[in-house]
């Protein structure tokens, strides 16, 4: 096989170009501080790096989903809680009025603030959050409490199925009811405070039970204060107690979904960090020794293309 200088420098020049092409990536690795510039680098890795980053994202978006969420969660609770206080005021004041032996101004102190309570309630009914009424169902525009010119107490939120449960994905295809309807407040969490054609059952709404302690109270029945009235009282805050309960598993339940979701992404973090970061120290000492190698090859360069024809003539 003949050698000729043509072949020497043509091979020099392919592995010259070779060399400065393999100090140009590690250049790129070092300015950007990621391993792969386009996908032909590595298509596996840039595949994964995709989904990575994809699921990353998803998971952004769940956490809003959760601490909002958390939000709305806390807000009902401490609405419940105030609410919760001023029915055992309710109470308090009806033992108070069932004892008989009330003057006329001392029922009318109670009367009177048996309505102020009355209307407290549809103010705590009425809290909003971030703008949106939180106990009105998907009806989230409007305040879903009122009270009448005869201090009679309404509930004019969402009712119907379907239209009561307000819902938020925490996760991939995992769904959670974060609001507590008023109708649970009105008629009971199951529906047992509803309304019947007997006015004397218990199944009353707490509208009715409000009313029916004015009526009470007025024509000073003590017999009904201290009897059906103060049960039913008690069913109310029983299922005050019940909702708020819940609303606590709802709680515990989103703070342990935040804390897998923030496991999740710092997890997912890494990995894709792994696979698409460079480590700066071994990149720095590859693309020195590829320096080195590059300037060799210049030197090695220098000397074969040094010899002219001149050179053979002397």
């Amino acid at each position: 096989m003949r050698i000729t200088n043509q072949g020497i420098l043509q091979n020099y020049l392919t592995n010259l170009n070779r060399n400065l092409e393999n100090m140009s990536v590690y250049q790129n690795q070092l300015s950007s501080g990621k391993e792969i510039s386009r996908p032909s680098d590595d298509p596996f890795a840039v595949t994964r790096t995709m989904s990575l980053t994809t699921s990353i994202h998803q998971n952004e978006q769940y956490l809003q989903n959760i601490e909002d969420a958390m939000d709305w969660v806390d807000m009902s609770d401490s609405a419940m809680d105030s609410i919760g206080s001023a029915m055992n005021r309710l109470r308090e004041l009806v033992l108070e009025g069932a004892n008989g032996t009330n003057d006329g101004s001392a029922e009318d102190a109670i009367s009177d603030e048996v309505k102020q309570i009355v209307s407290q309630l549809a103010q705590l009914g009425n809290t909003n959050y971030d703008g949106r009424y939180i106990f009105g169902g998907q009806e989230t525009t409007k305040p879903p409490f009122r009270v009448d010119e005869n201090g009679m107490l309404y509930y004019d939120g969402a009712e119907g199925a379907g239209e009561t449960m307000l819902s938020r994905e925490i996760s991939q295809d995992v769904v959670i009811e974060i609001n507590v309807p008023g109708i649970w407040i009105m008629n009971g969490k199951n529906g047992e405070f509803s309304e019947t054609s007997d006015p004397a059952d218990f199944s009353n709404t707490l509208a009715g039970t409000l009313t029916d302690i004015l009526k009470a109270l007025e024509e000073g029945d003590v017999e009904a204060l201290g009897g059906k009235l103060l049960e039913q009282i008690d069913g109310h805050i029983d299922n005050m107690l019940s909702i708020r309960s819940e609303l606590g598993a709802k709680s515990n339940r989103l703070d342990a979904a935040k804390k897998k979701n923030e496991e999740e992404s710092f997890n997912m973090t890494k990995l894709k960090s792994n696979t698409e970061d460079i480590d700066f120290a071994e990149k720095i000492m590859q693309y020195m020794t590829m320096t080195n190698v590059y300037v060799a090859s210049l030197s090695v360069g220098a000397k074969i293309l040094q010899p002219t024809i001149l050179d053979f003539l002397k």
